[in-house]
């Protein structure tokens, strides 16, 4: 995807750092008290529930490290080295409230850039939305949805479904031929892909603007977001502009199965199935979502590319999910410790990766330090 940035101006100076030494009861904003919260980083437990923030910027209730069992020097010093890797934004939430945030070169709270392939994830959640609503089934083939013609390999159409697009198992090259059975191989195939914005258009009578924000993004106060239409494959498409906080927002949608402030926004089951392996060679990948804590896993390359063995991210917990984008556009959300982490910039290395890069696990080799597990 391309490189260059779009950015809004903000109403806000510029924010250095934000660590919170007490928890603020801001006006608006929701609670959803989970039975039997899971340990705090470190272990224990809390009594703190699931909090959700308001609809304005500043309605973000805070916490302190020390409340949430987490070293403040560690965190520190693990996001003073991700600021140096071309980080341009660092959101930590614990239970949904902000423990760690900050900025670099002129960026604030409502700075959108693009998000890259990590709005895959956002894509793969608006599927499930359409889905439970009858207007789509994830096994139906998609050329009952957008009719034929629609890759090269007419012959293979009819057993390409939904599913296989969310898996990236559809069996197509970047040409959209037909390379091996669908359903046989993980490709990461982005010309693919971008075929589920036409599926979700067509379903929903709507456009992408309209399907993201009325199934998703309102309810949840996202009000970043900017579709761009796509110009790296040809294949139309669009990518995601968000804020830091906005992708924050998604991240603590995901932790909490789908409900916001008390209120079901996606069905939890599909958040489950989503974020479980779904790609026969690849158990490190969902739908549209990335996975650690598997054996072995399998990164965006050629069809040959090997399998690689151990889990995606060696120094993160086992449980966590990843929404990834070219550009080290992160959003990392970890159950077992009720986090969601936040990085937003440029690609920190120059390698361009499209997915999971070296980043990920030299920064969760600092971040383990700050969570304690």
């Amino acid at each position: 995807m391309p490189p260059h940035r779009h950015v809004r101006a903000s109403r806000r100076s510029h924010i250095t750092s934000l660590l919170a030494a007490t928890l603020l009861g801001c006006s608006g904003a929701g609670t959803d008290p989970i039975v039997g919260p899971p340990p705090a980083p470190g272990g224990g437990t809390t009594p703190l529930p699931l909090v959700f923030p308001g609809a304005t910027t500043d309605s973000w209730p805070t916490v302190s490290p020390a409340t949430a069992n987490i070293d403040s020097s560690a965190l520190a010093a693990a996001i003073d080295w991700a600021g140096a890797q071309r980080t341009r934004a660092v959101v930590v939430l614990w239970r949904g409230r902000i423990v760690a945030e900050r900025y670099w070169n002129g960026w604030t709270p409502t700075t959108d850039s693009i998000i890259a392939s990590a709005g895959k994830s956002v894509v793969a959640t608006l599927v499930g939305q359409l889905a439970r609503e009858g207007r789509l089934a994830v096994d139906q083939p998609v050329s009952v949805i957008l009719g034929a013609g629609w890759s090269r390999s007419p012959a293979t159409e009819p057993s390409i479904t939904v599913r296989h697009l969310l898996s990236m198992t559809s069996g197509l090259d970047d040409s959209l031929t037909r390379v091996v059975p669908p359903g046989a191989r993980f490709y990461y195939n982005n010309p693919a892909y971008y075929q589920l914005f036409r599926v979700l258009v067509r379903a929903s009578g709507q456009d992408i603007g309209t399907v993201a924000r009325t199934r998703l993004f309102s309810p949840i106060g996202i009000t970043s977001a900017r579709w761009i239409p796509n110009v790296d494959t040809g294949e139309p498409g669009f990518i995601l502009s968000l804020s830091a906080r906005d992708m924050a927002r998604f991240g603590l949608l995901v932790l909490a199965h789908g409900r916001w402030a008390g209120t079901p926004v996606v069905d939890s089951a599909w958040v489950a199935e989503m974020t479980r392996p779904q790609a026969p060679d690849n158990a490190a990948y969902g739908h549209l979502w990335w996975l650690n804590g598997s054996t072995s896993y399998r990164l965006p390359g050629p069809y040959l590319l090997p399998t690689r063995t151990g889990p995606l991210v060696p120094s993160a917990p086992a449980d966590l999910r990843a929404a990834l984008g070219k550009g080290d556009k992160k959003i990392y959300v970890v159950p077992s410790l009720d986090l969601v982490i936040v990085r937003h910039g440029e690609d920190a290395d120059g390698a361009d990766a499209l997915a999971s890069s070296a980043f990920d696990e030299a920064w969760w080799q600092r971040l383990r330090l700050a969570f304690r597990y």
